[in-house]
């Protein structure tokens, strides 16, 4: 017999709620960190990592990331999300509200997607400023998938009616 987050008991389903609830705050906040210091713009992005290129126009002076805080950033933010998506995923895997083949997918691509986020930014700083395109897209690629399994993880805990 498998088990289905529709089947969780009231504390079983608070727990997983307030789990959720946190960790979306954490991730939340990061967020609004990434707008507040890049704009969620190619530009941004680029600033951010490869220094502030006019500095006539700009309001806050930005220097390009030295190879220490690019290997401590790239370890923070790989190791922290990585287990920020094995924990929802592992929660989104007892889902039933979707075919196996959607679940697959929510659950590899944001593995994926931290690999291009990173792995861009690694990019961005040492090949090619062009490589920001490829960050906004897998950024907003991670955003979604956290979204997506979030609701559905929490639509299931309570409101379990569907496809029984």
């Amino acid at each position: 017999m498998t088990f289905r987050l529709r089947e969780a008991d009231a504390t079983l389903k608070l727990f997983l709620t307030l789990f959720i609830a946190v960790m979306s705050a954490g991730y939340l906040i990061g967020l609004f960190f990434v707008e507040h210091t890049t704009s969620l713009s190619s530009q941004g992005i680029q600033e951010q990592f490869l220094g502030s290129a006019n500095v006539q126009t700009i309001q806050e002076m930005k220097y390009a990331k030295s190879a220490n805080e690019m290997y401590v950033f790239l370890h923070n933010h790989i190791l922290s999300l990585s287990l920020v998506f094995l924990a929802l995923g592992g929660i989104f895997y007892f889902s039933s509200l979707v075919s196996d083949g959607v679940k697959k997918f929510l659950i590899v691509e944001p593995f994926i997607a931290v690999v291009t986020t990173f792995g861009g930014i690694v990019l961005i700083r040492f090949v090619s400023p062009l490589f920001s395109w490829l960050v906004l897209l897998s950024g907003v690629s991670l955003f979604v998938c956290y979204c997506v399994m979030g609701y559905l993880i929490l639509r299931e805990l309570w409101f379990p009616r569907h496809k029984q």
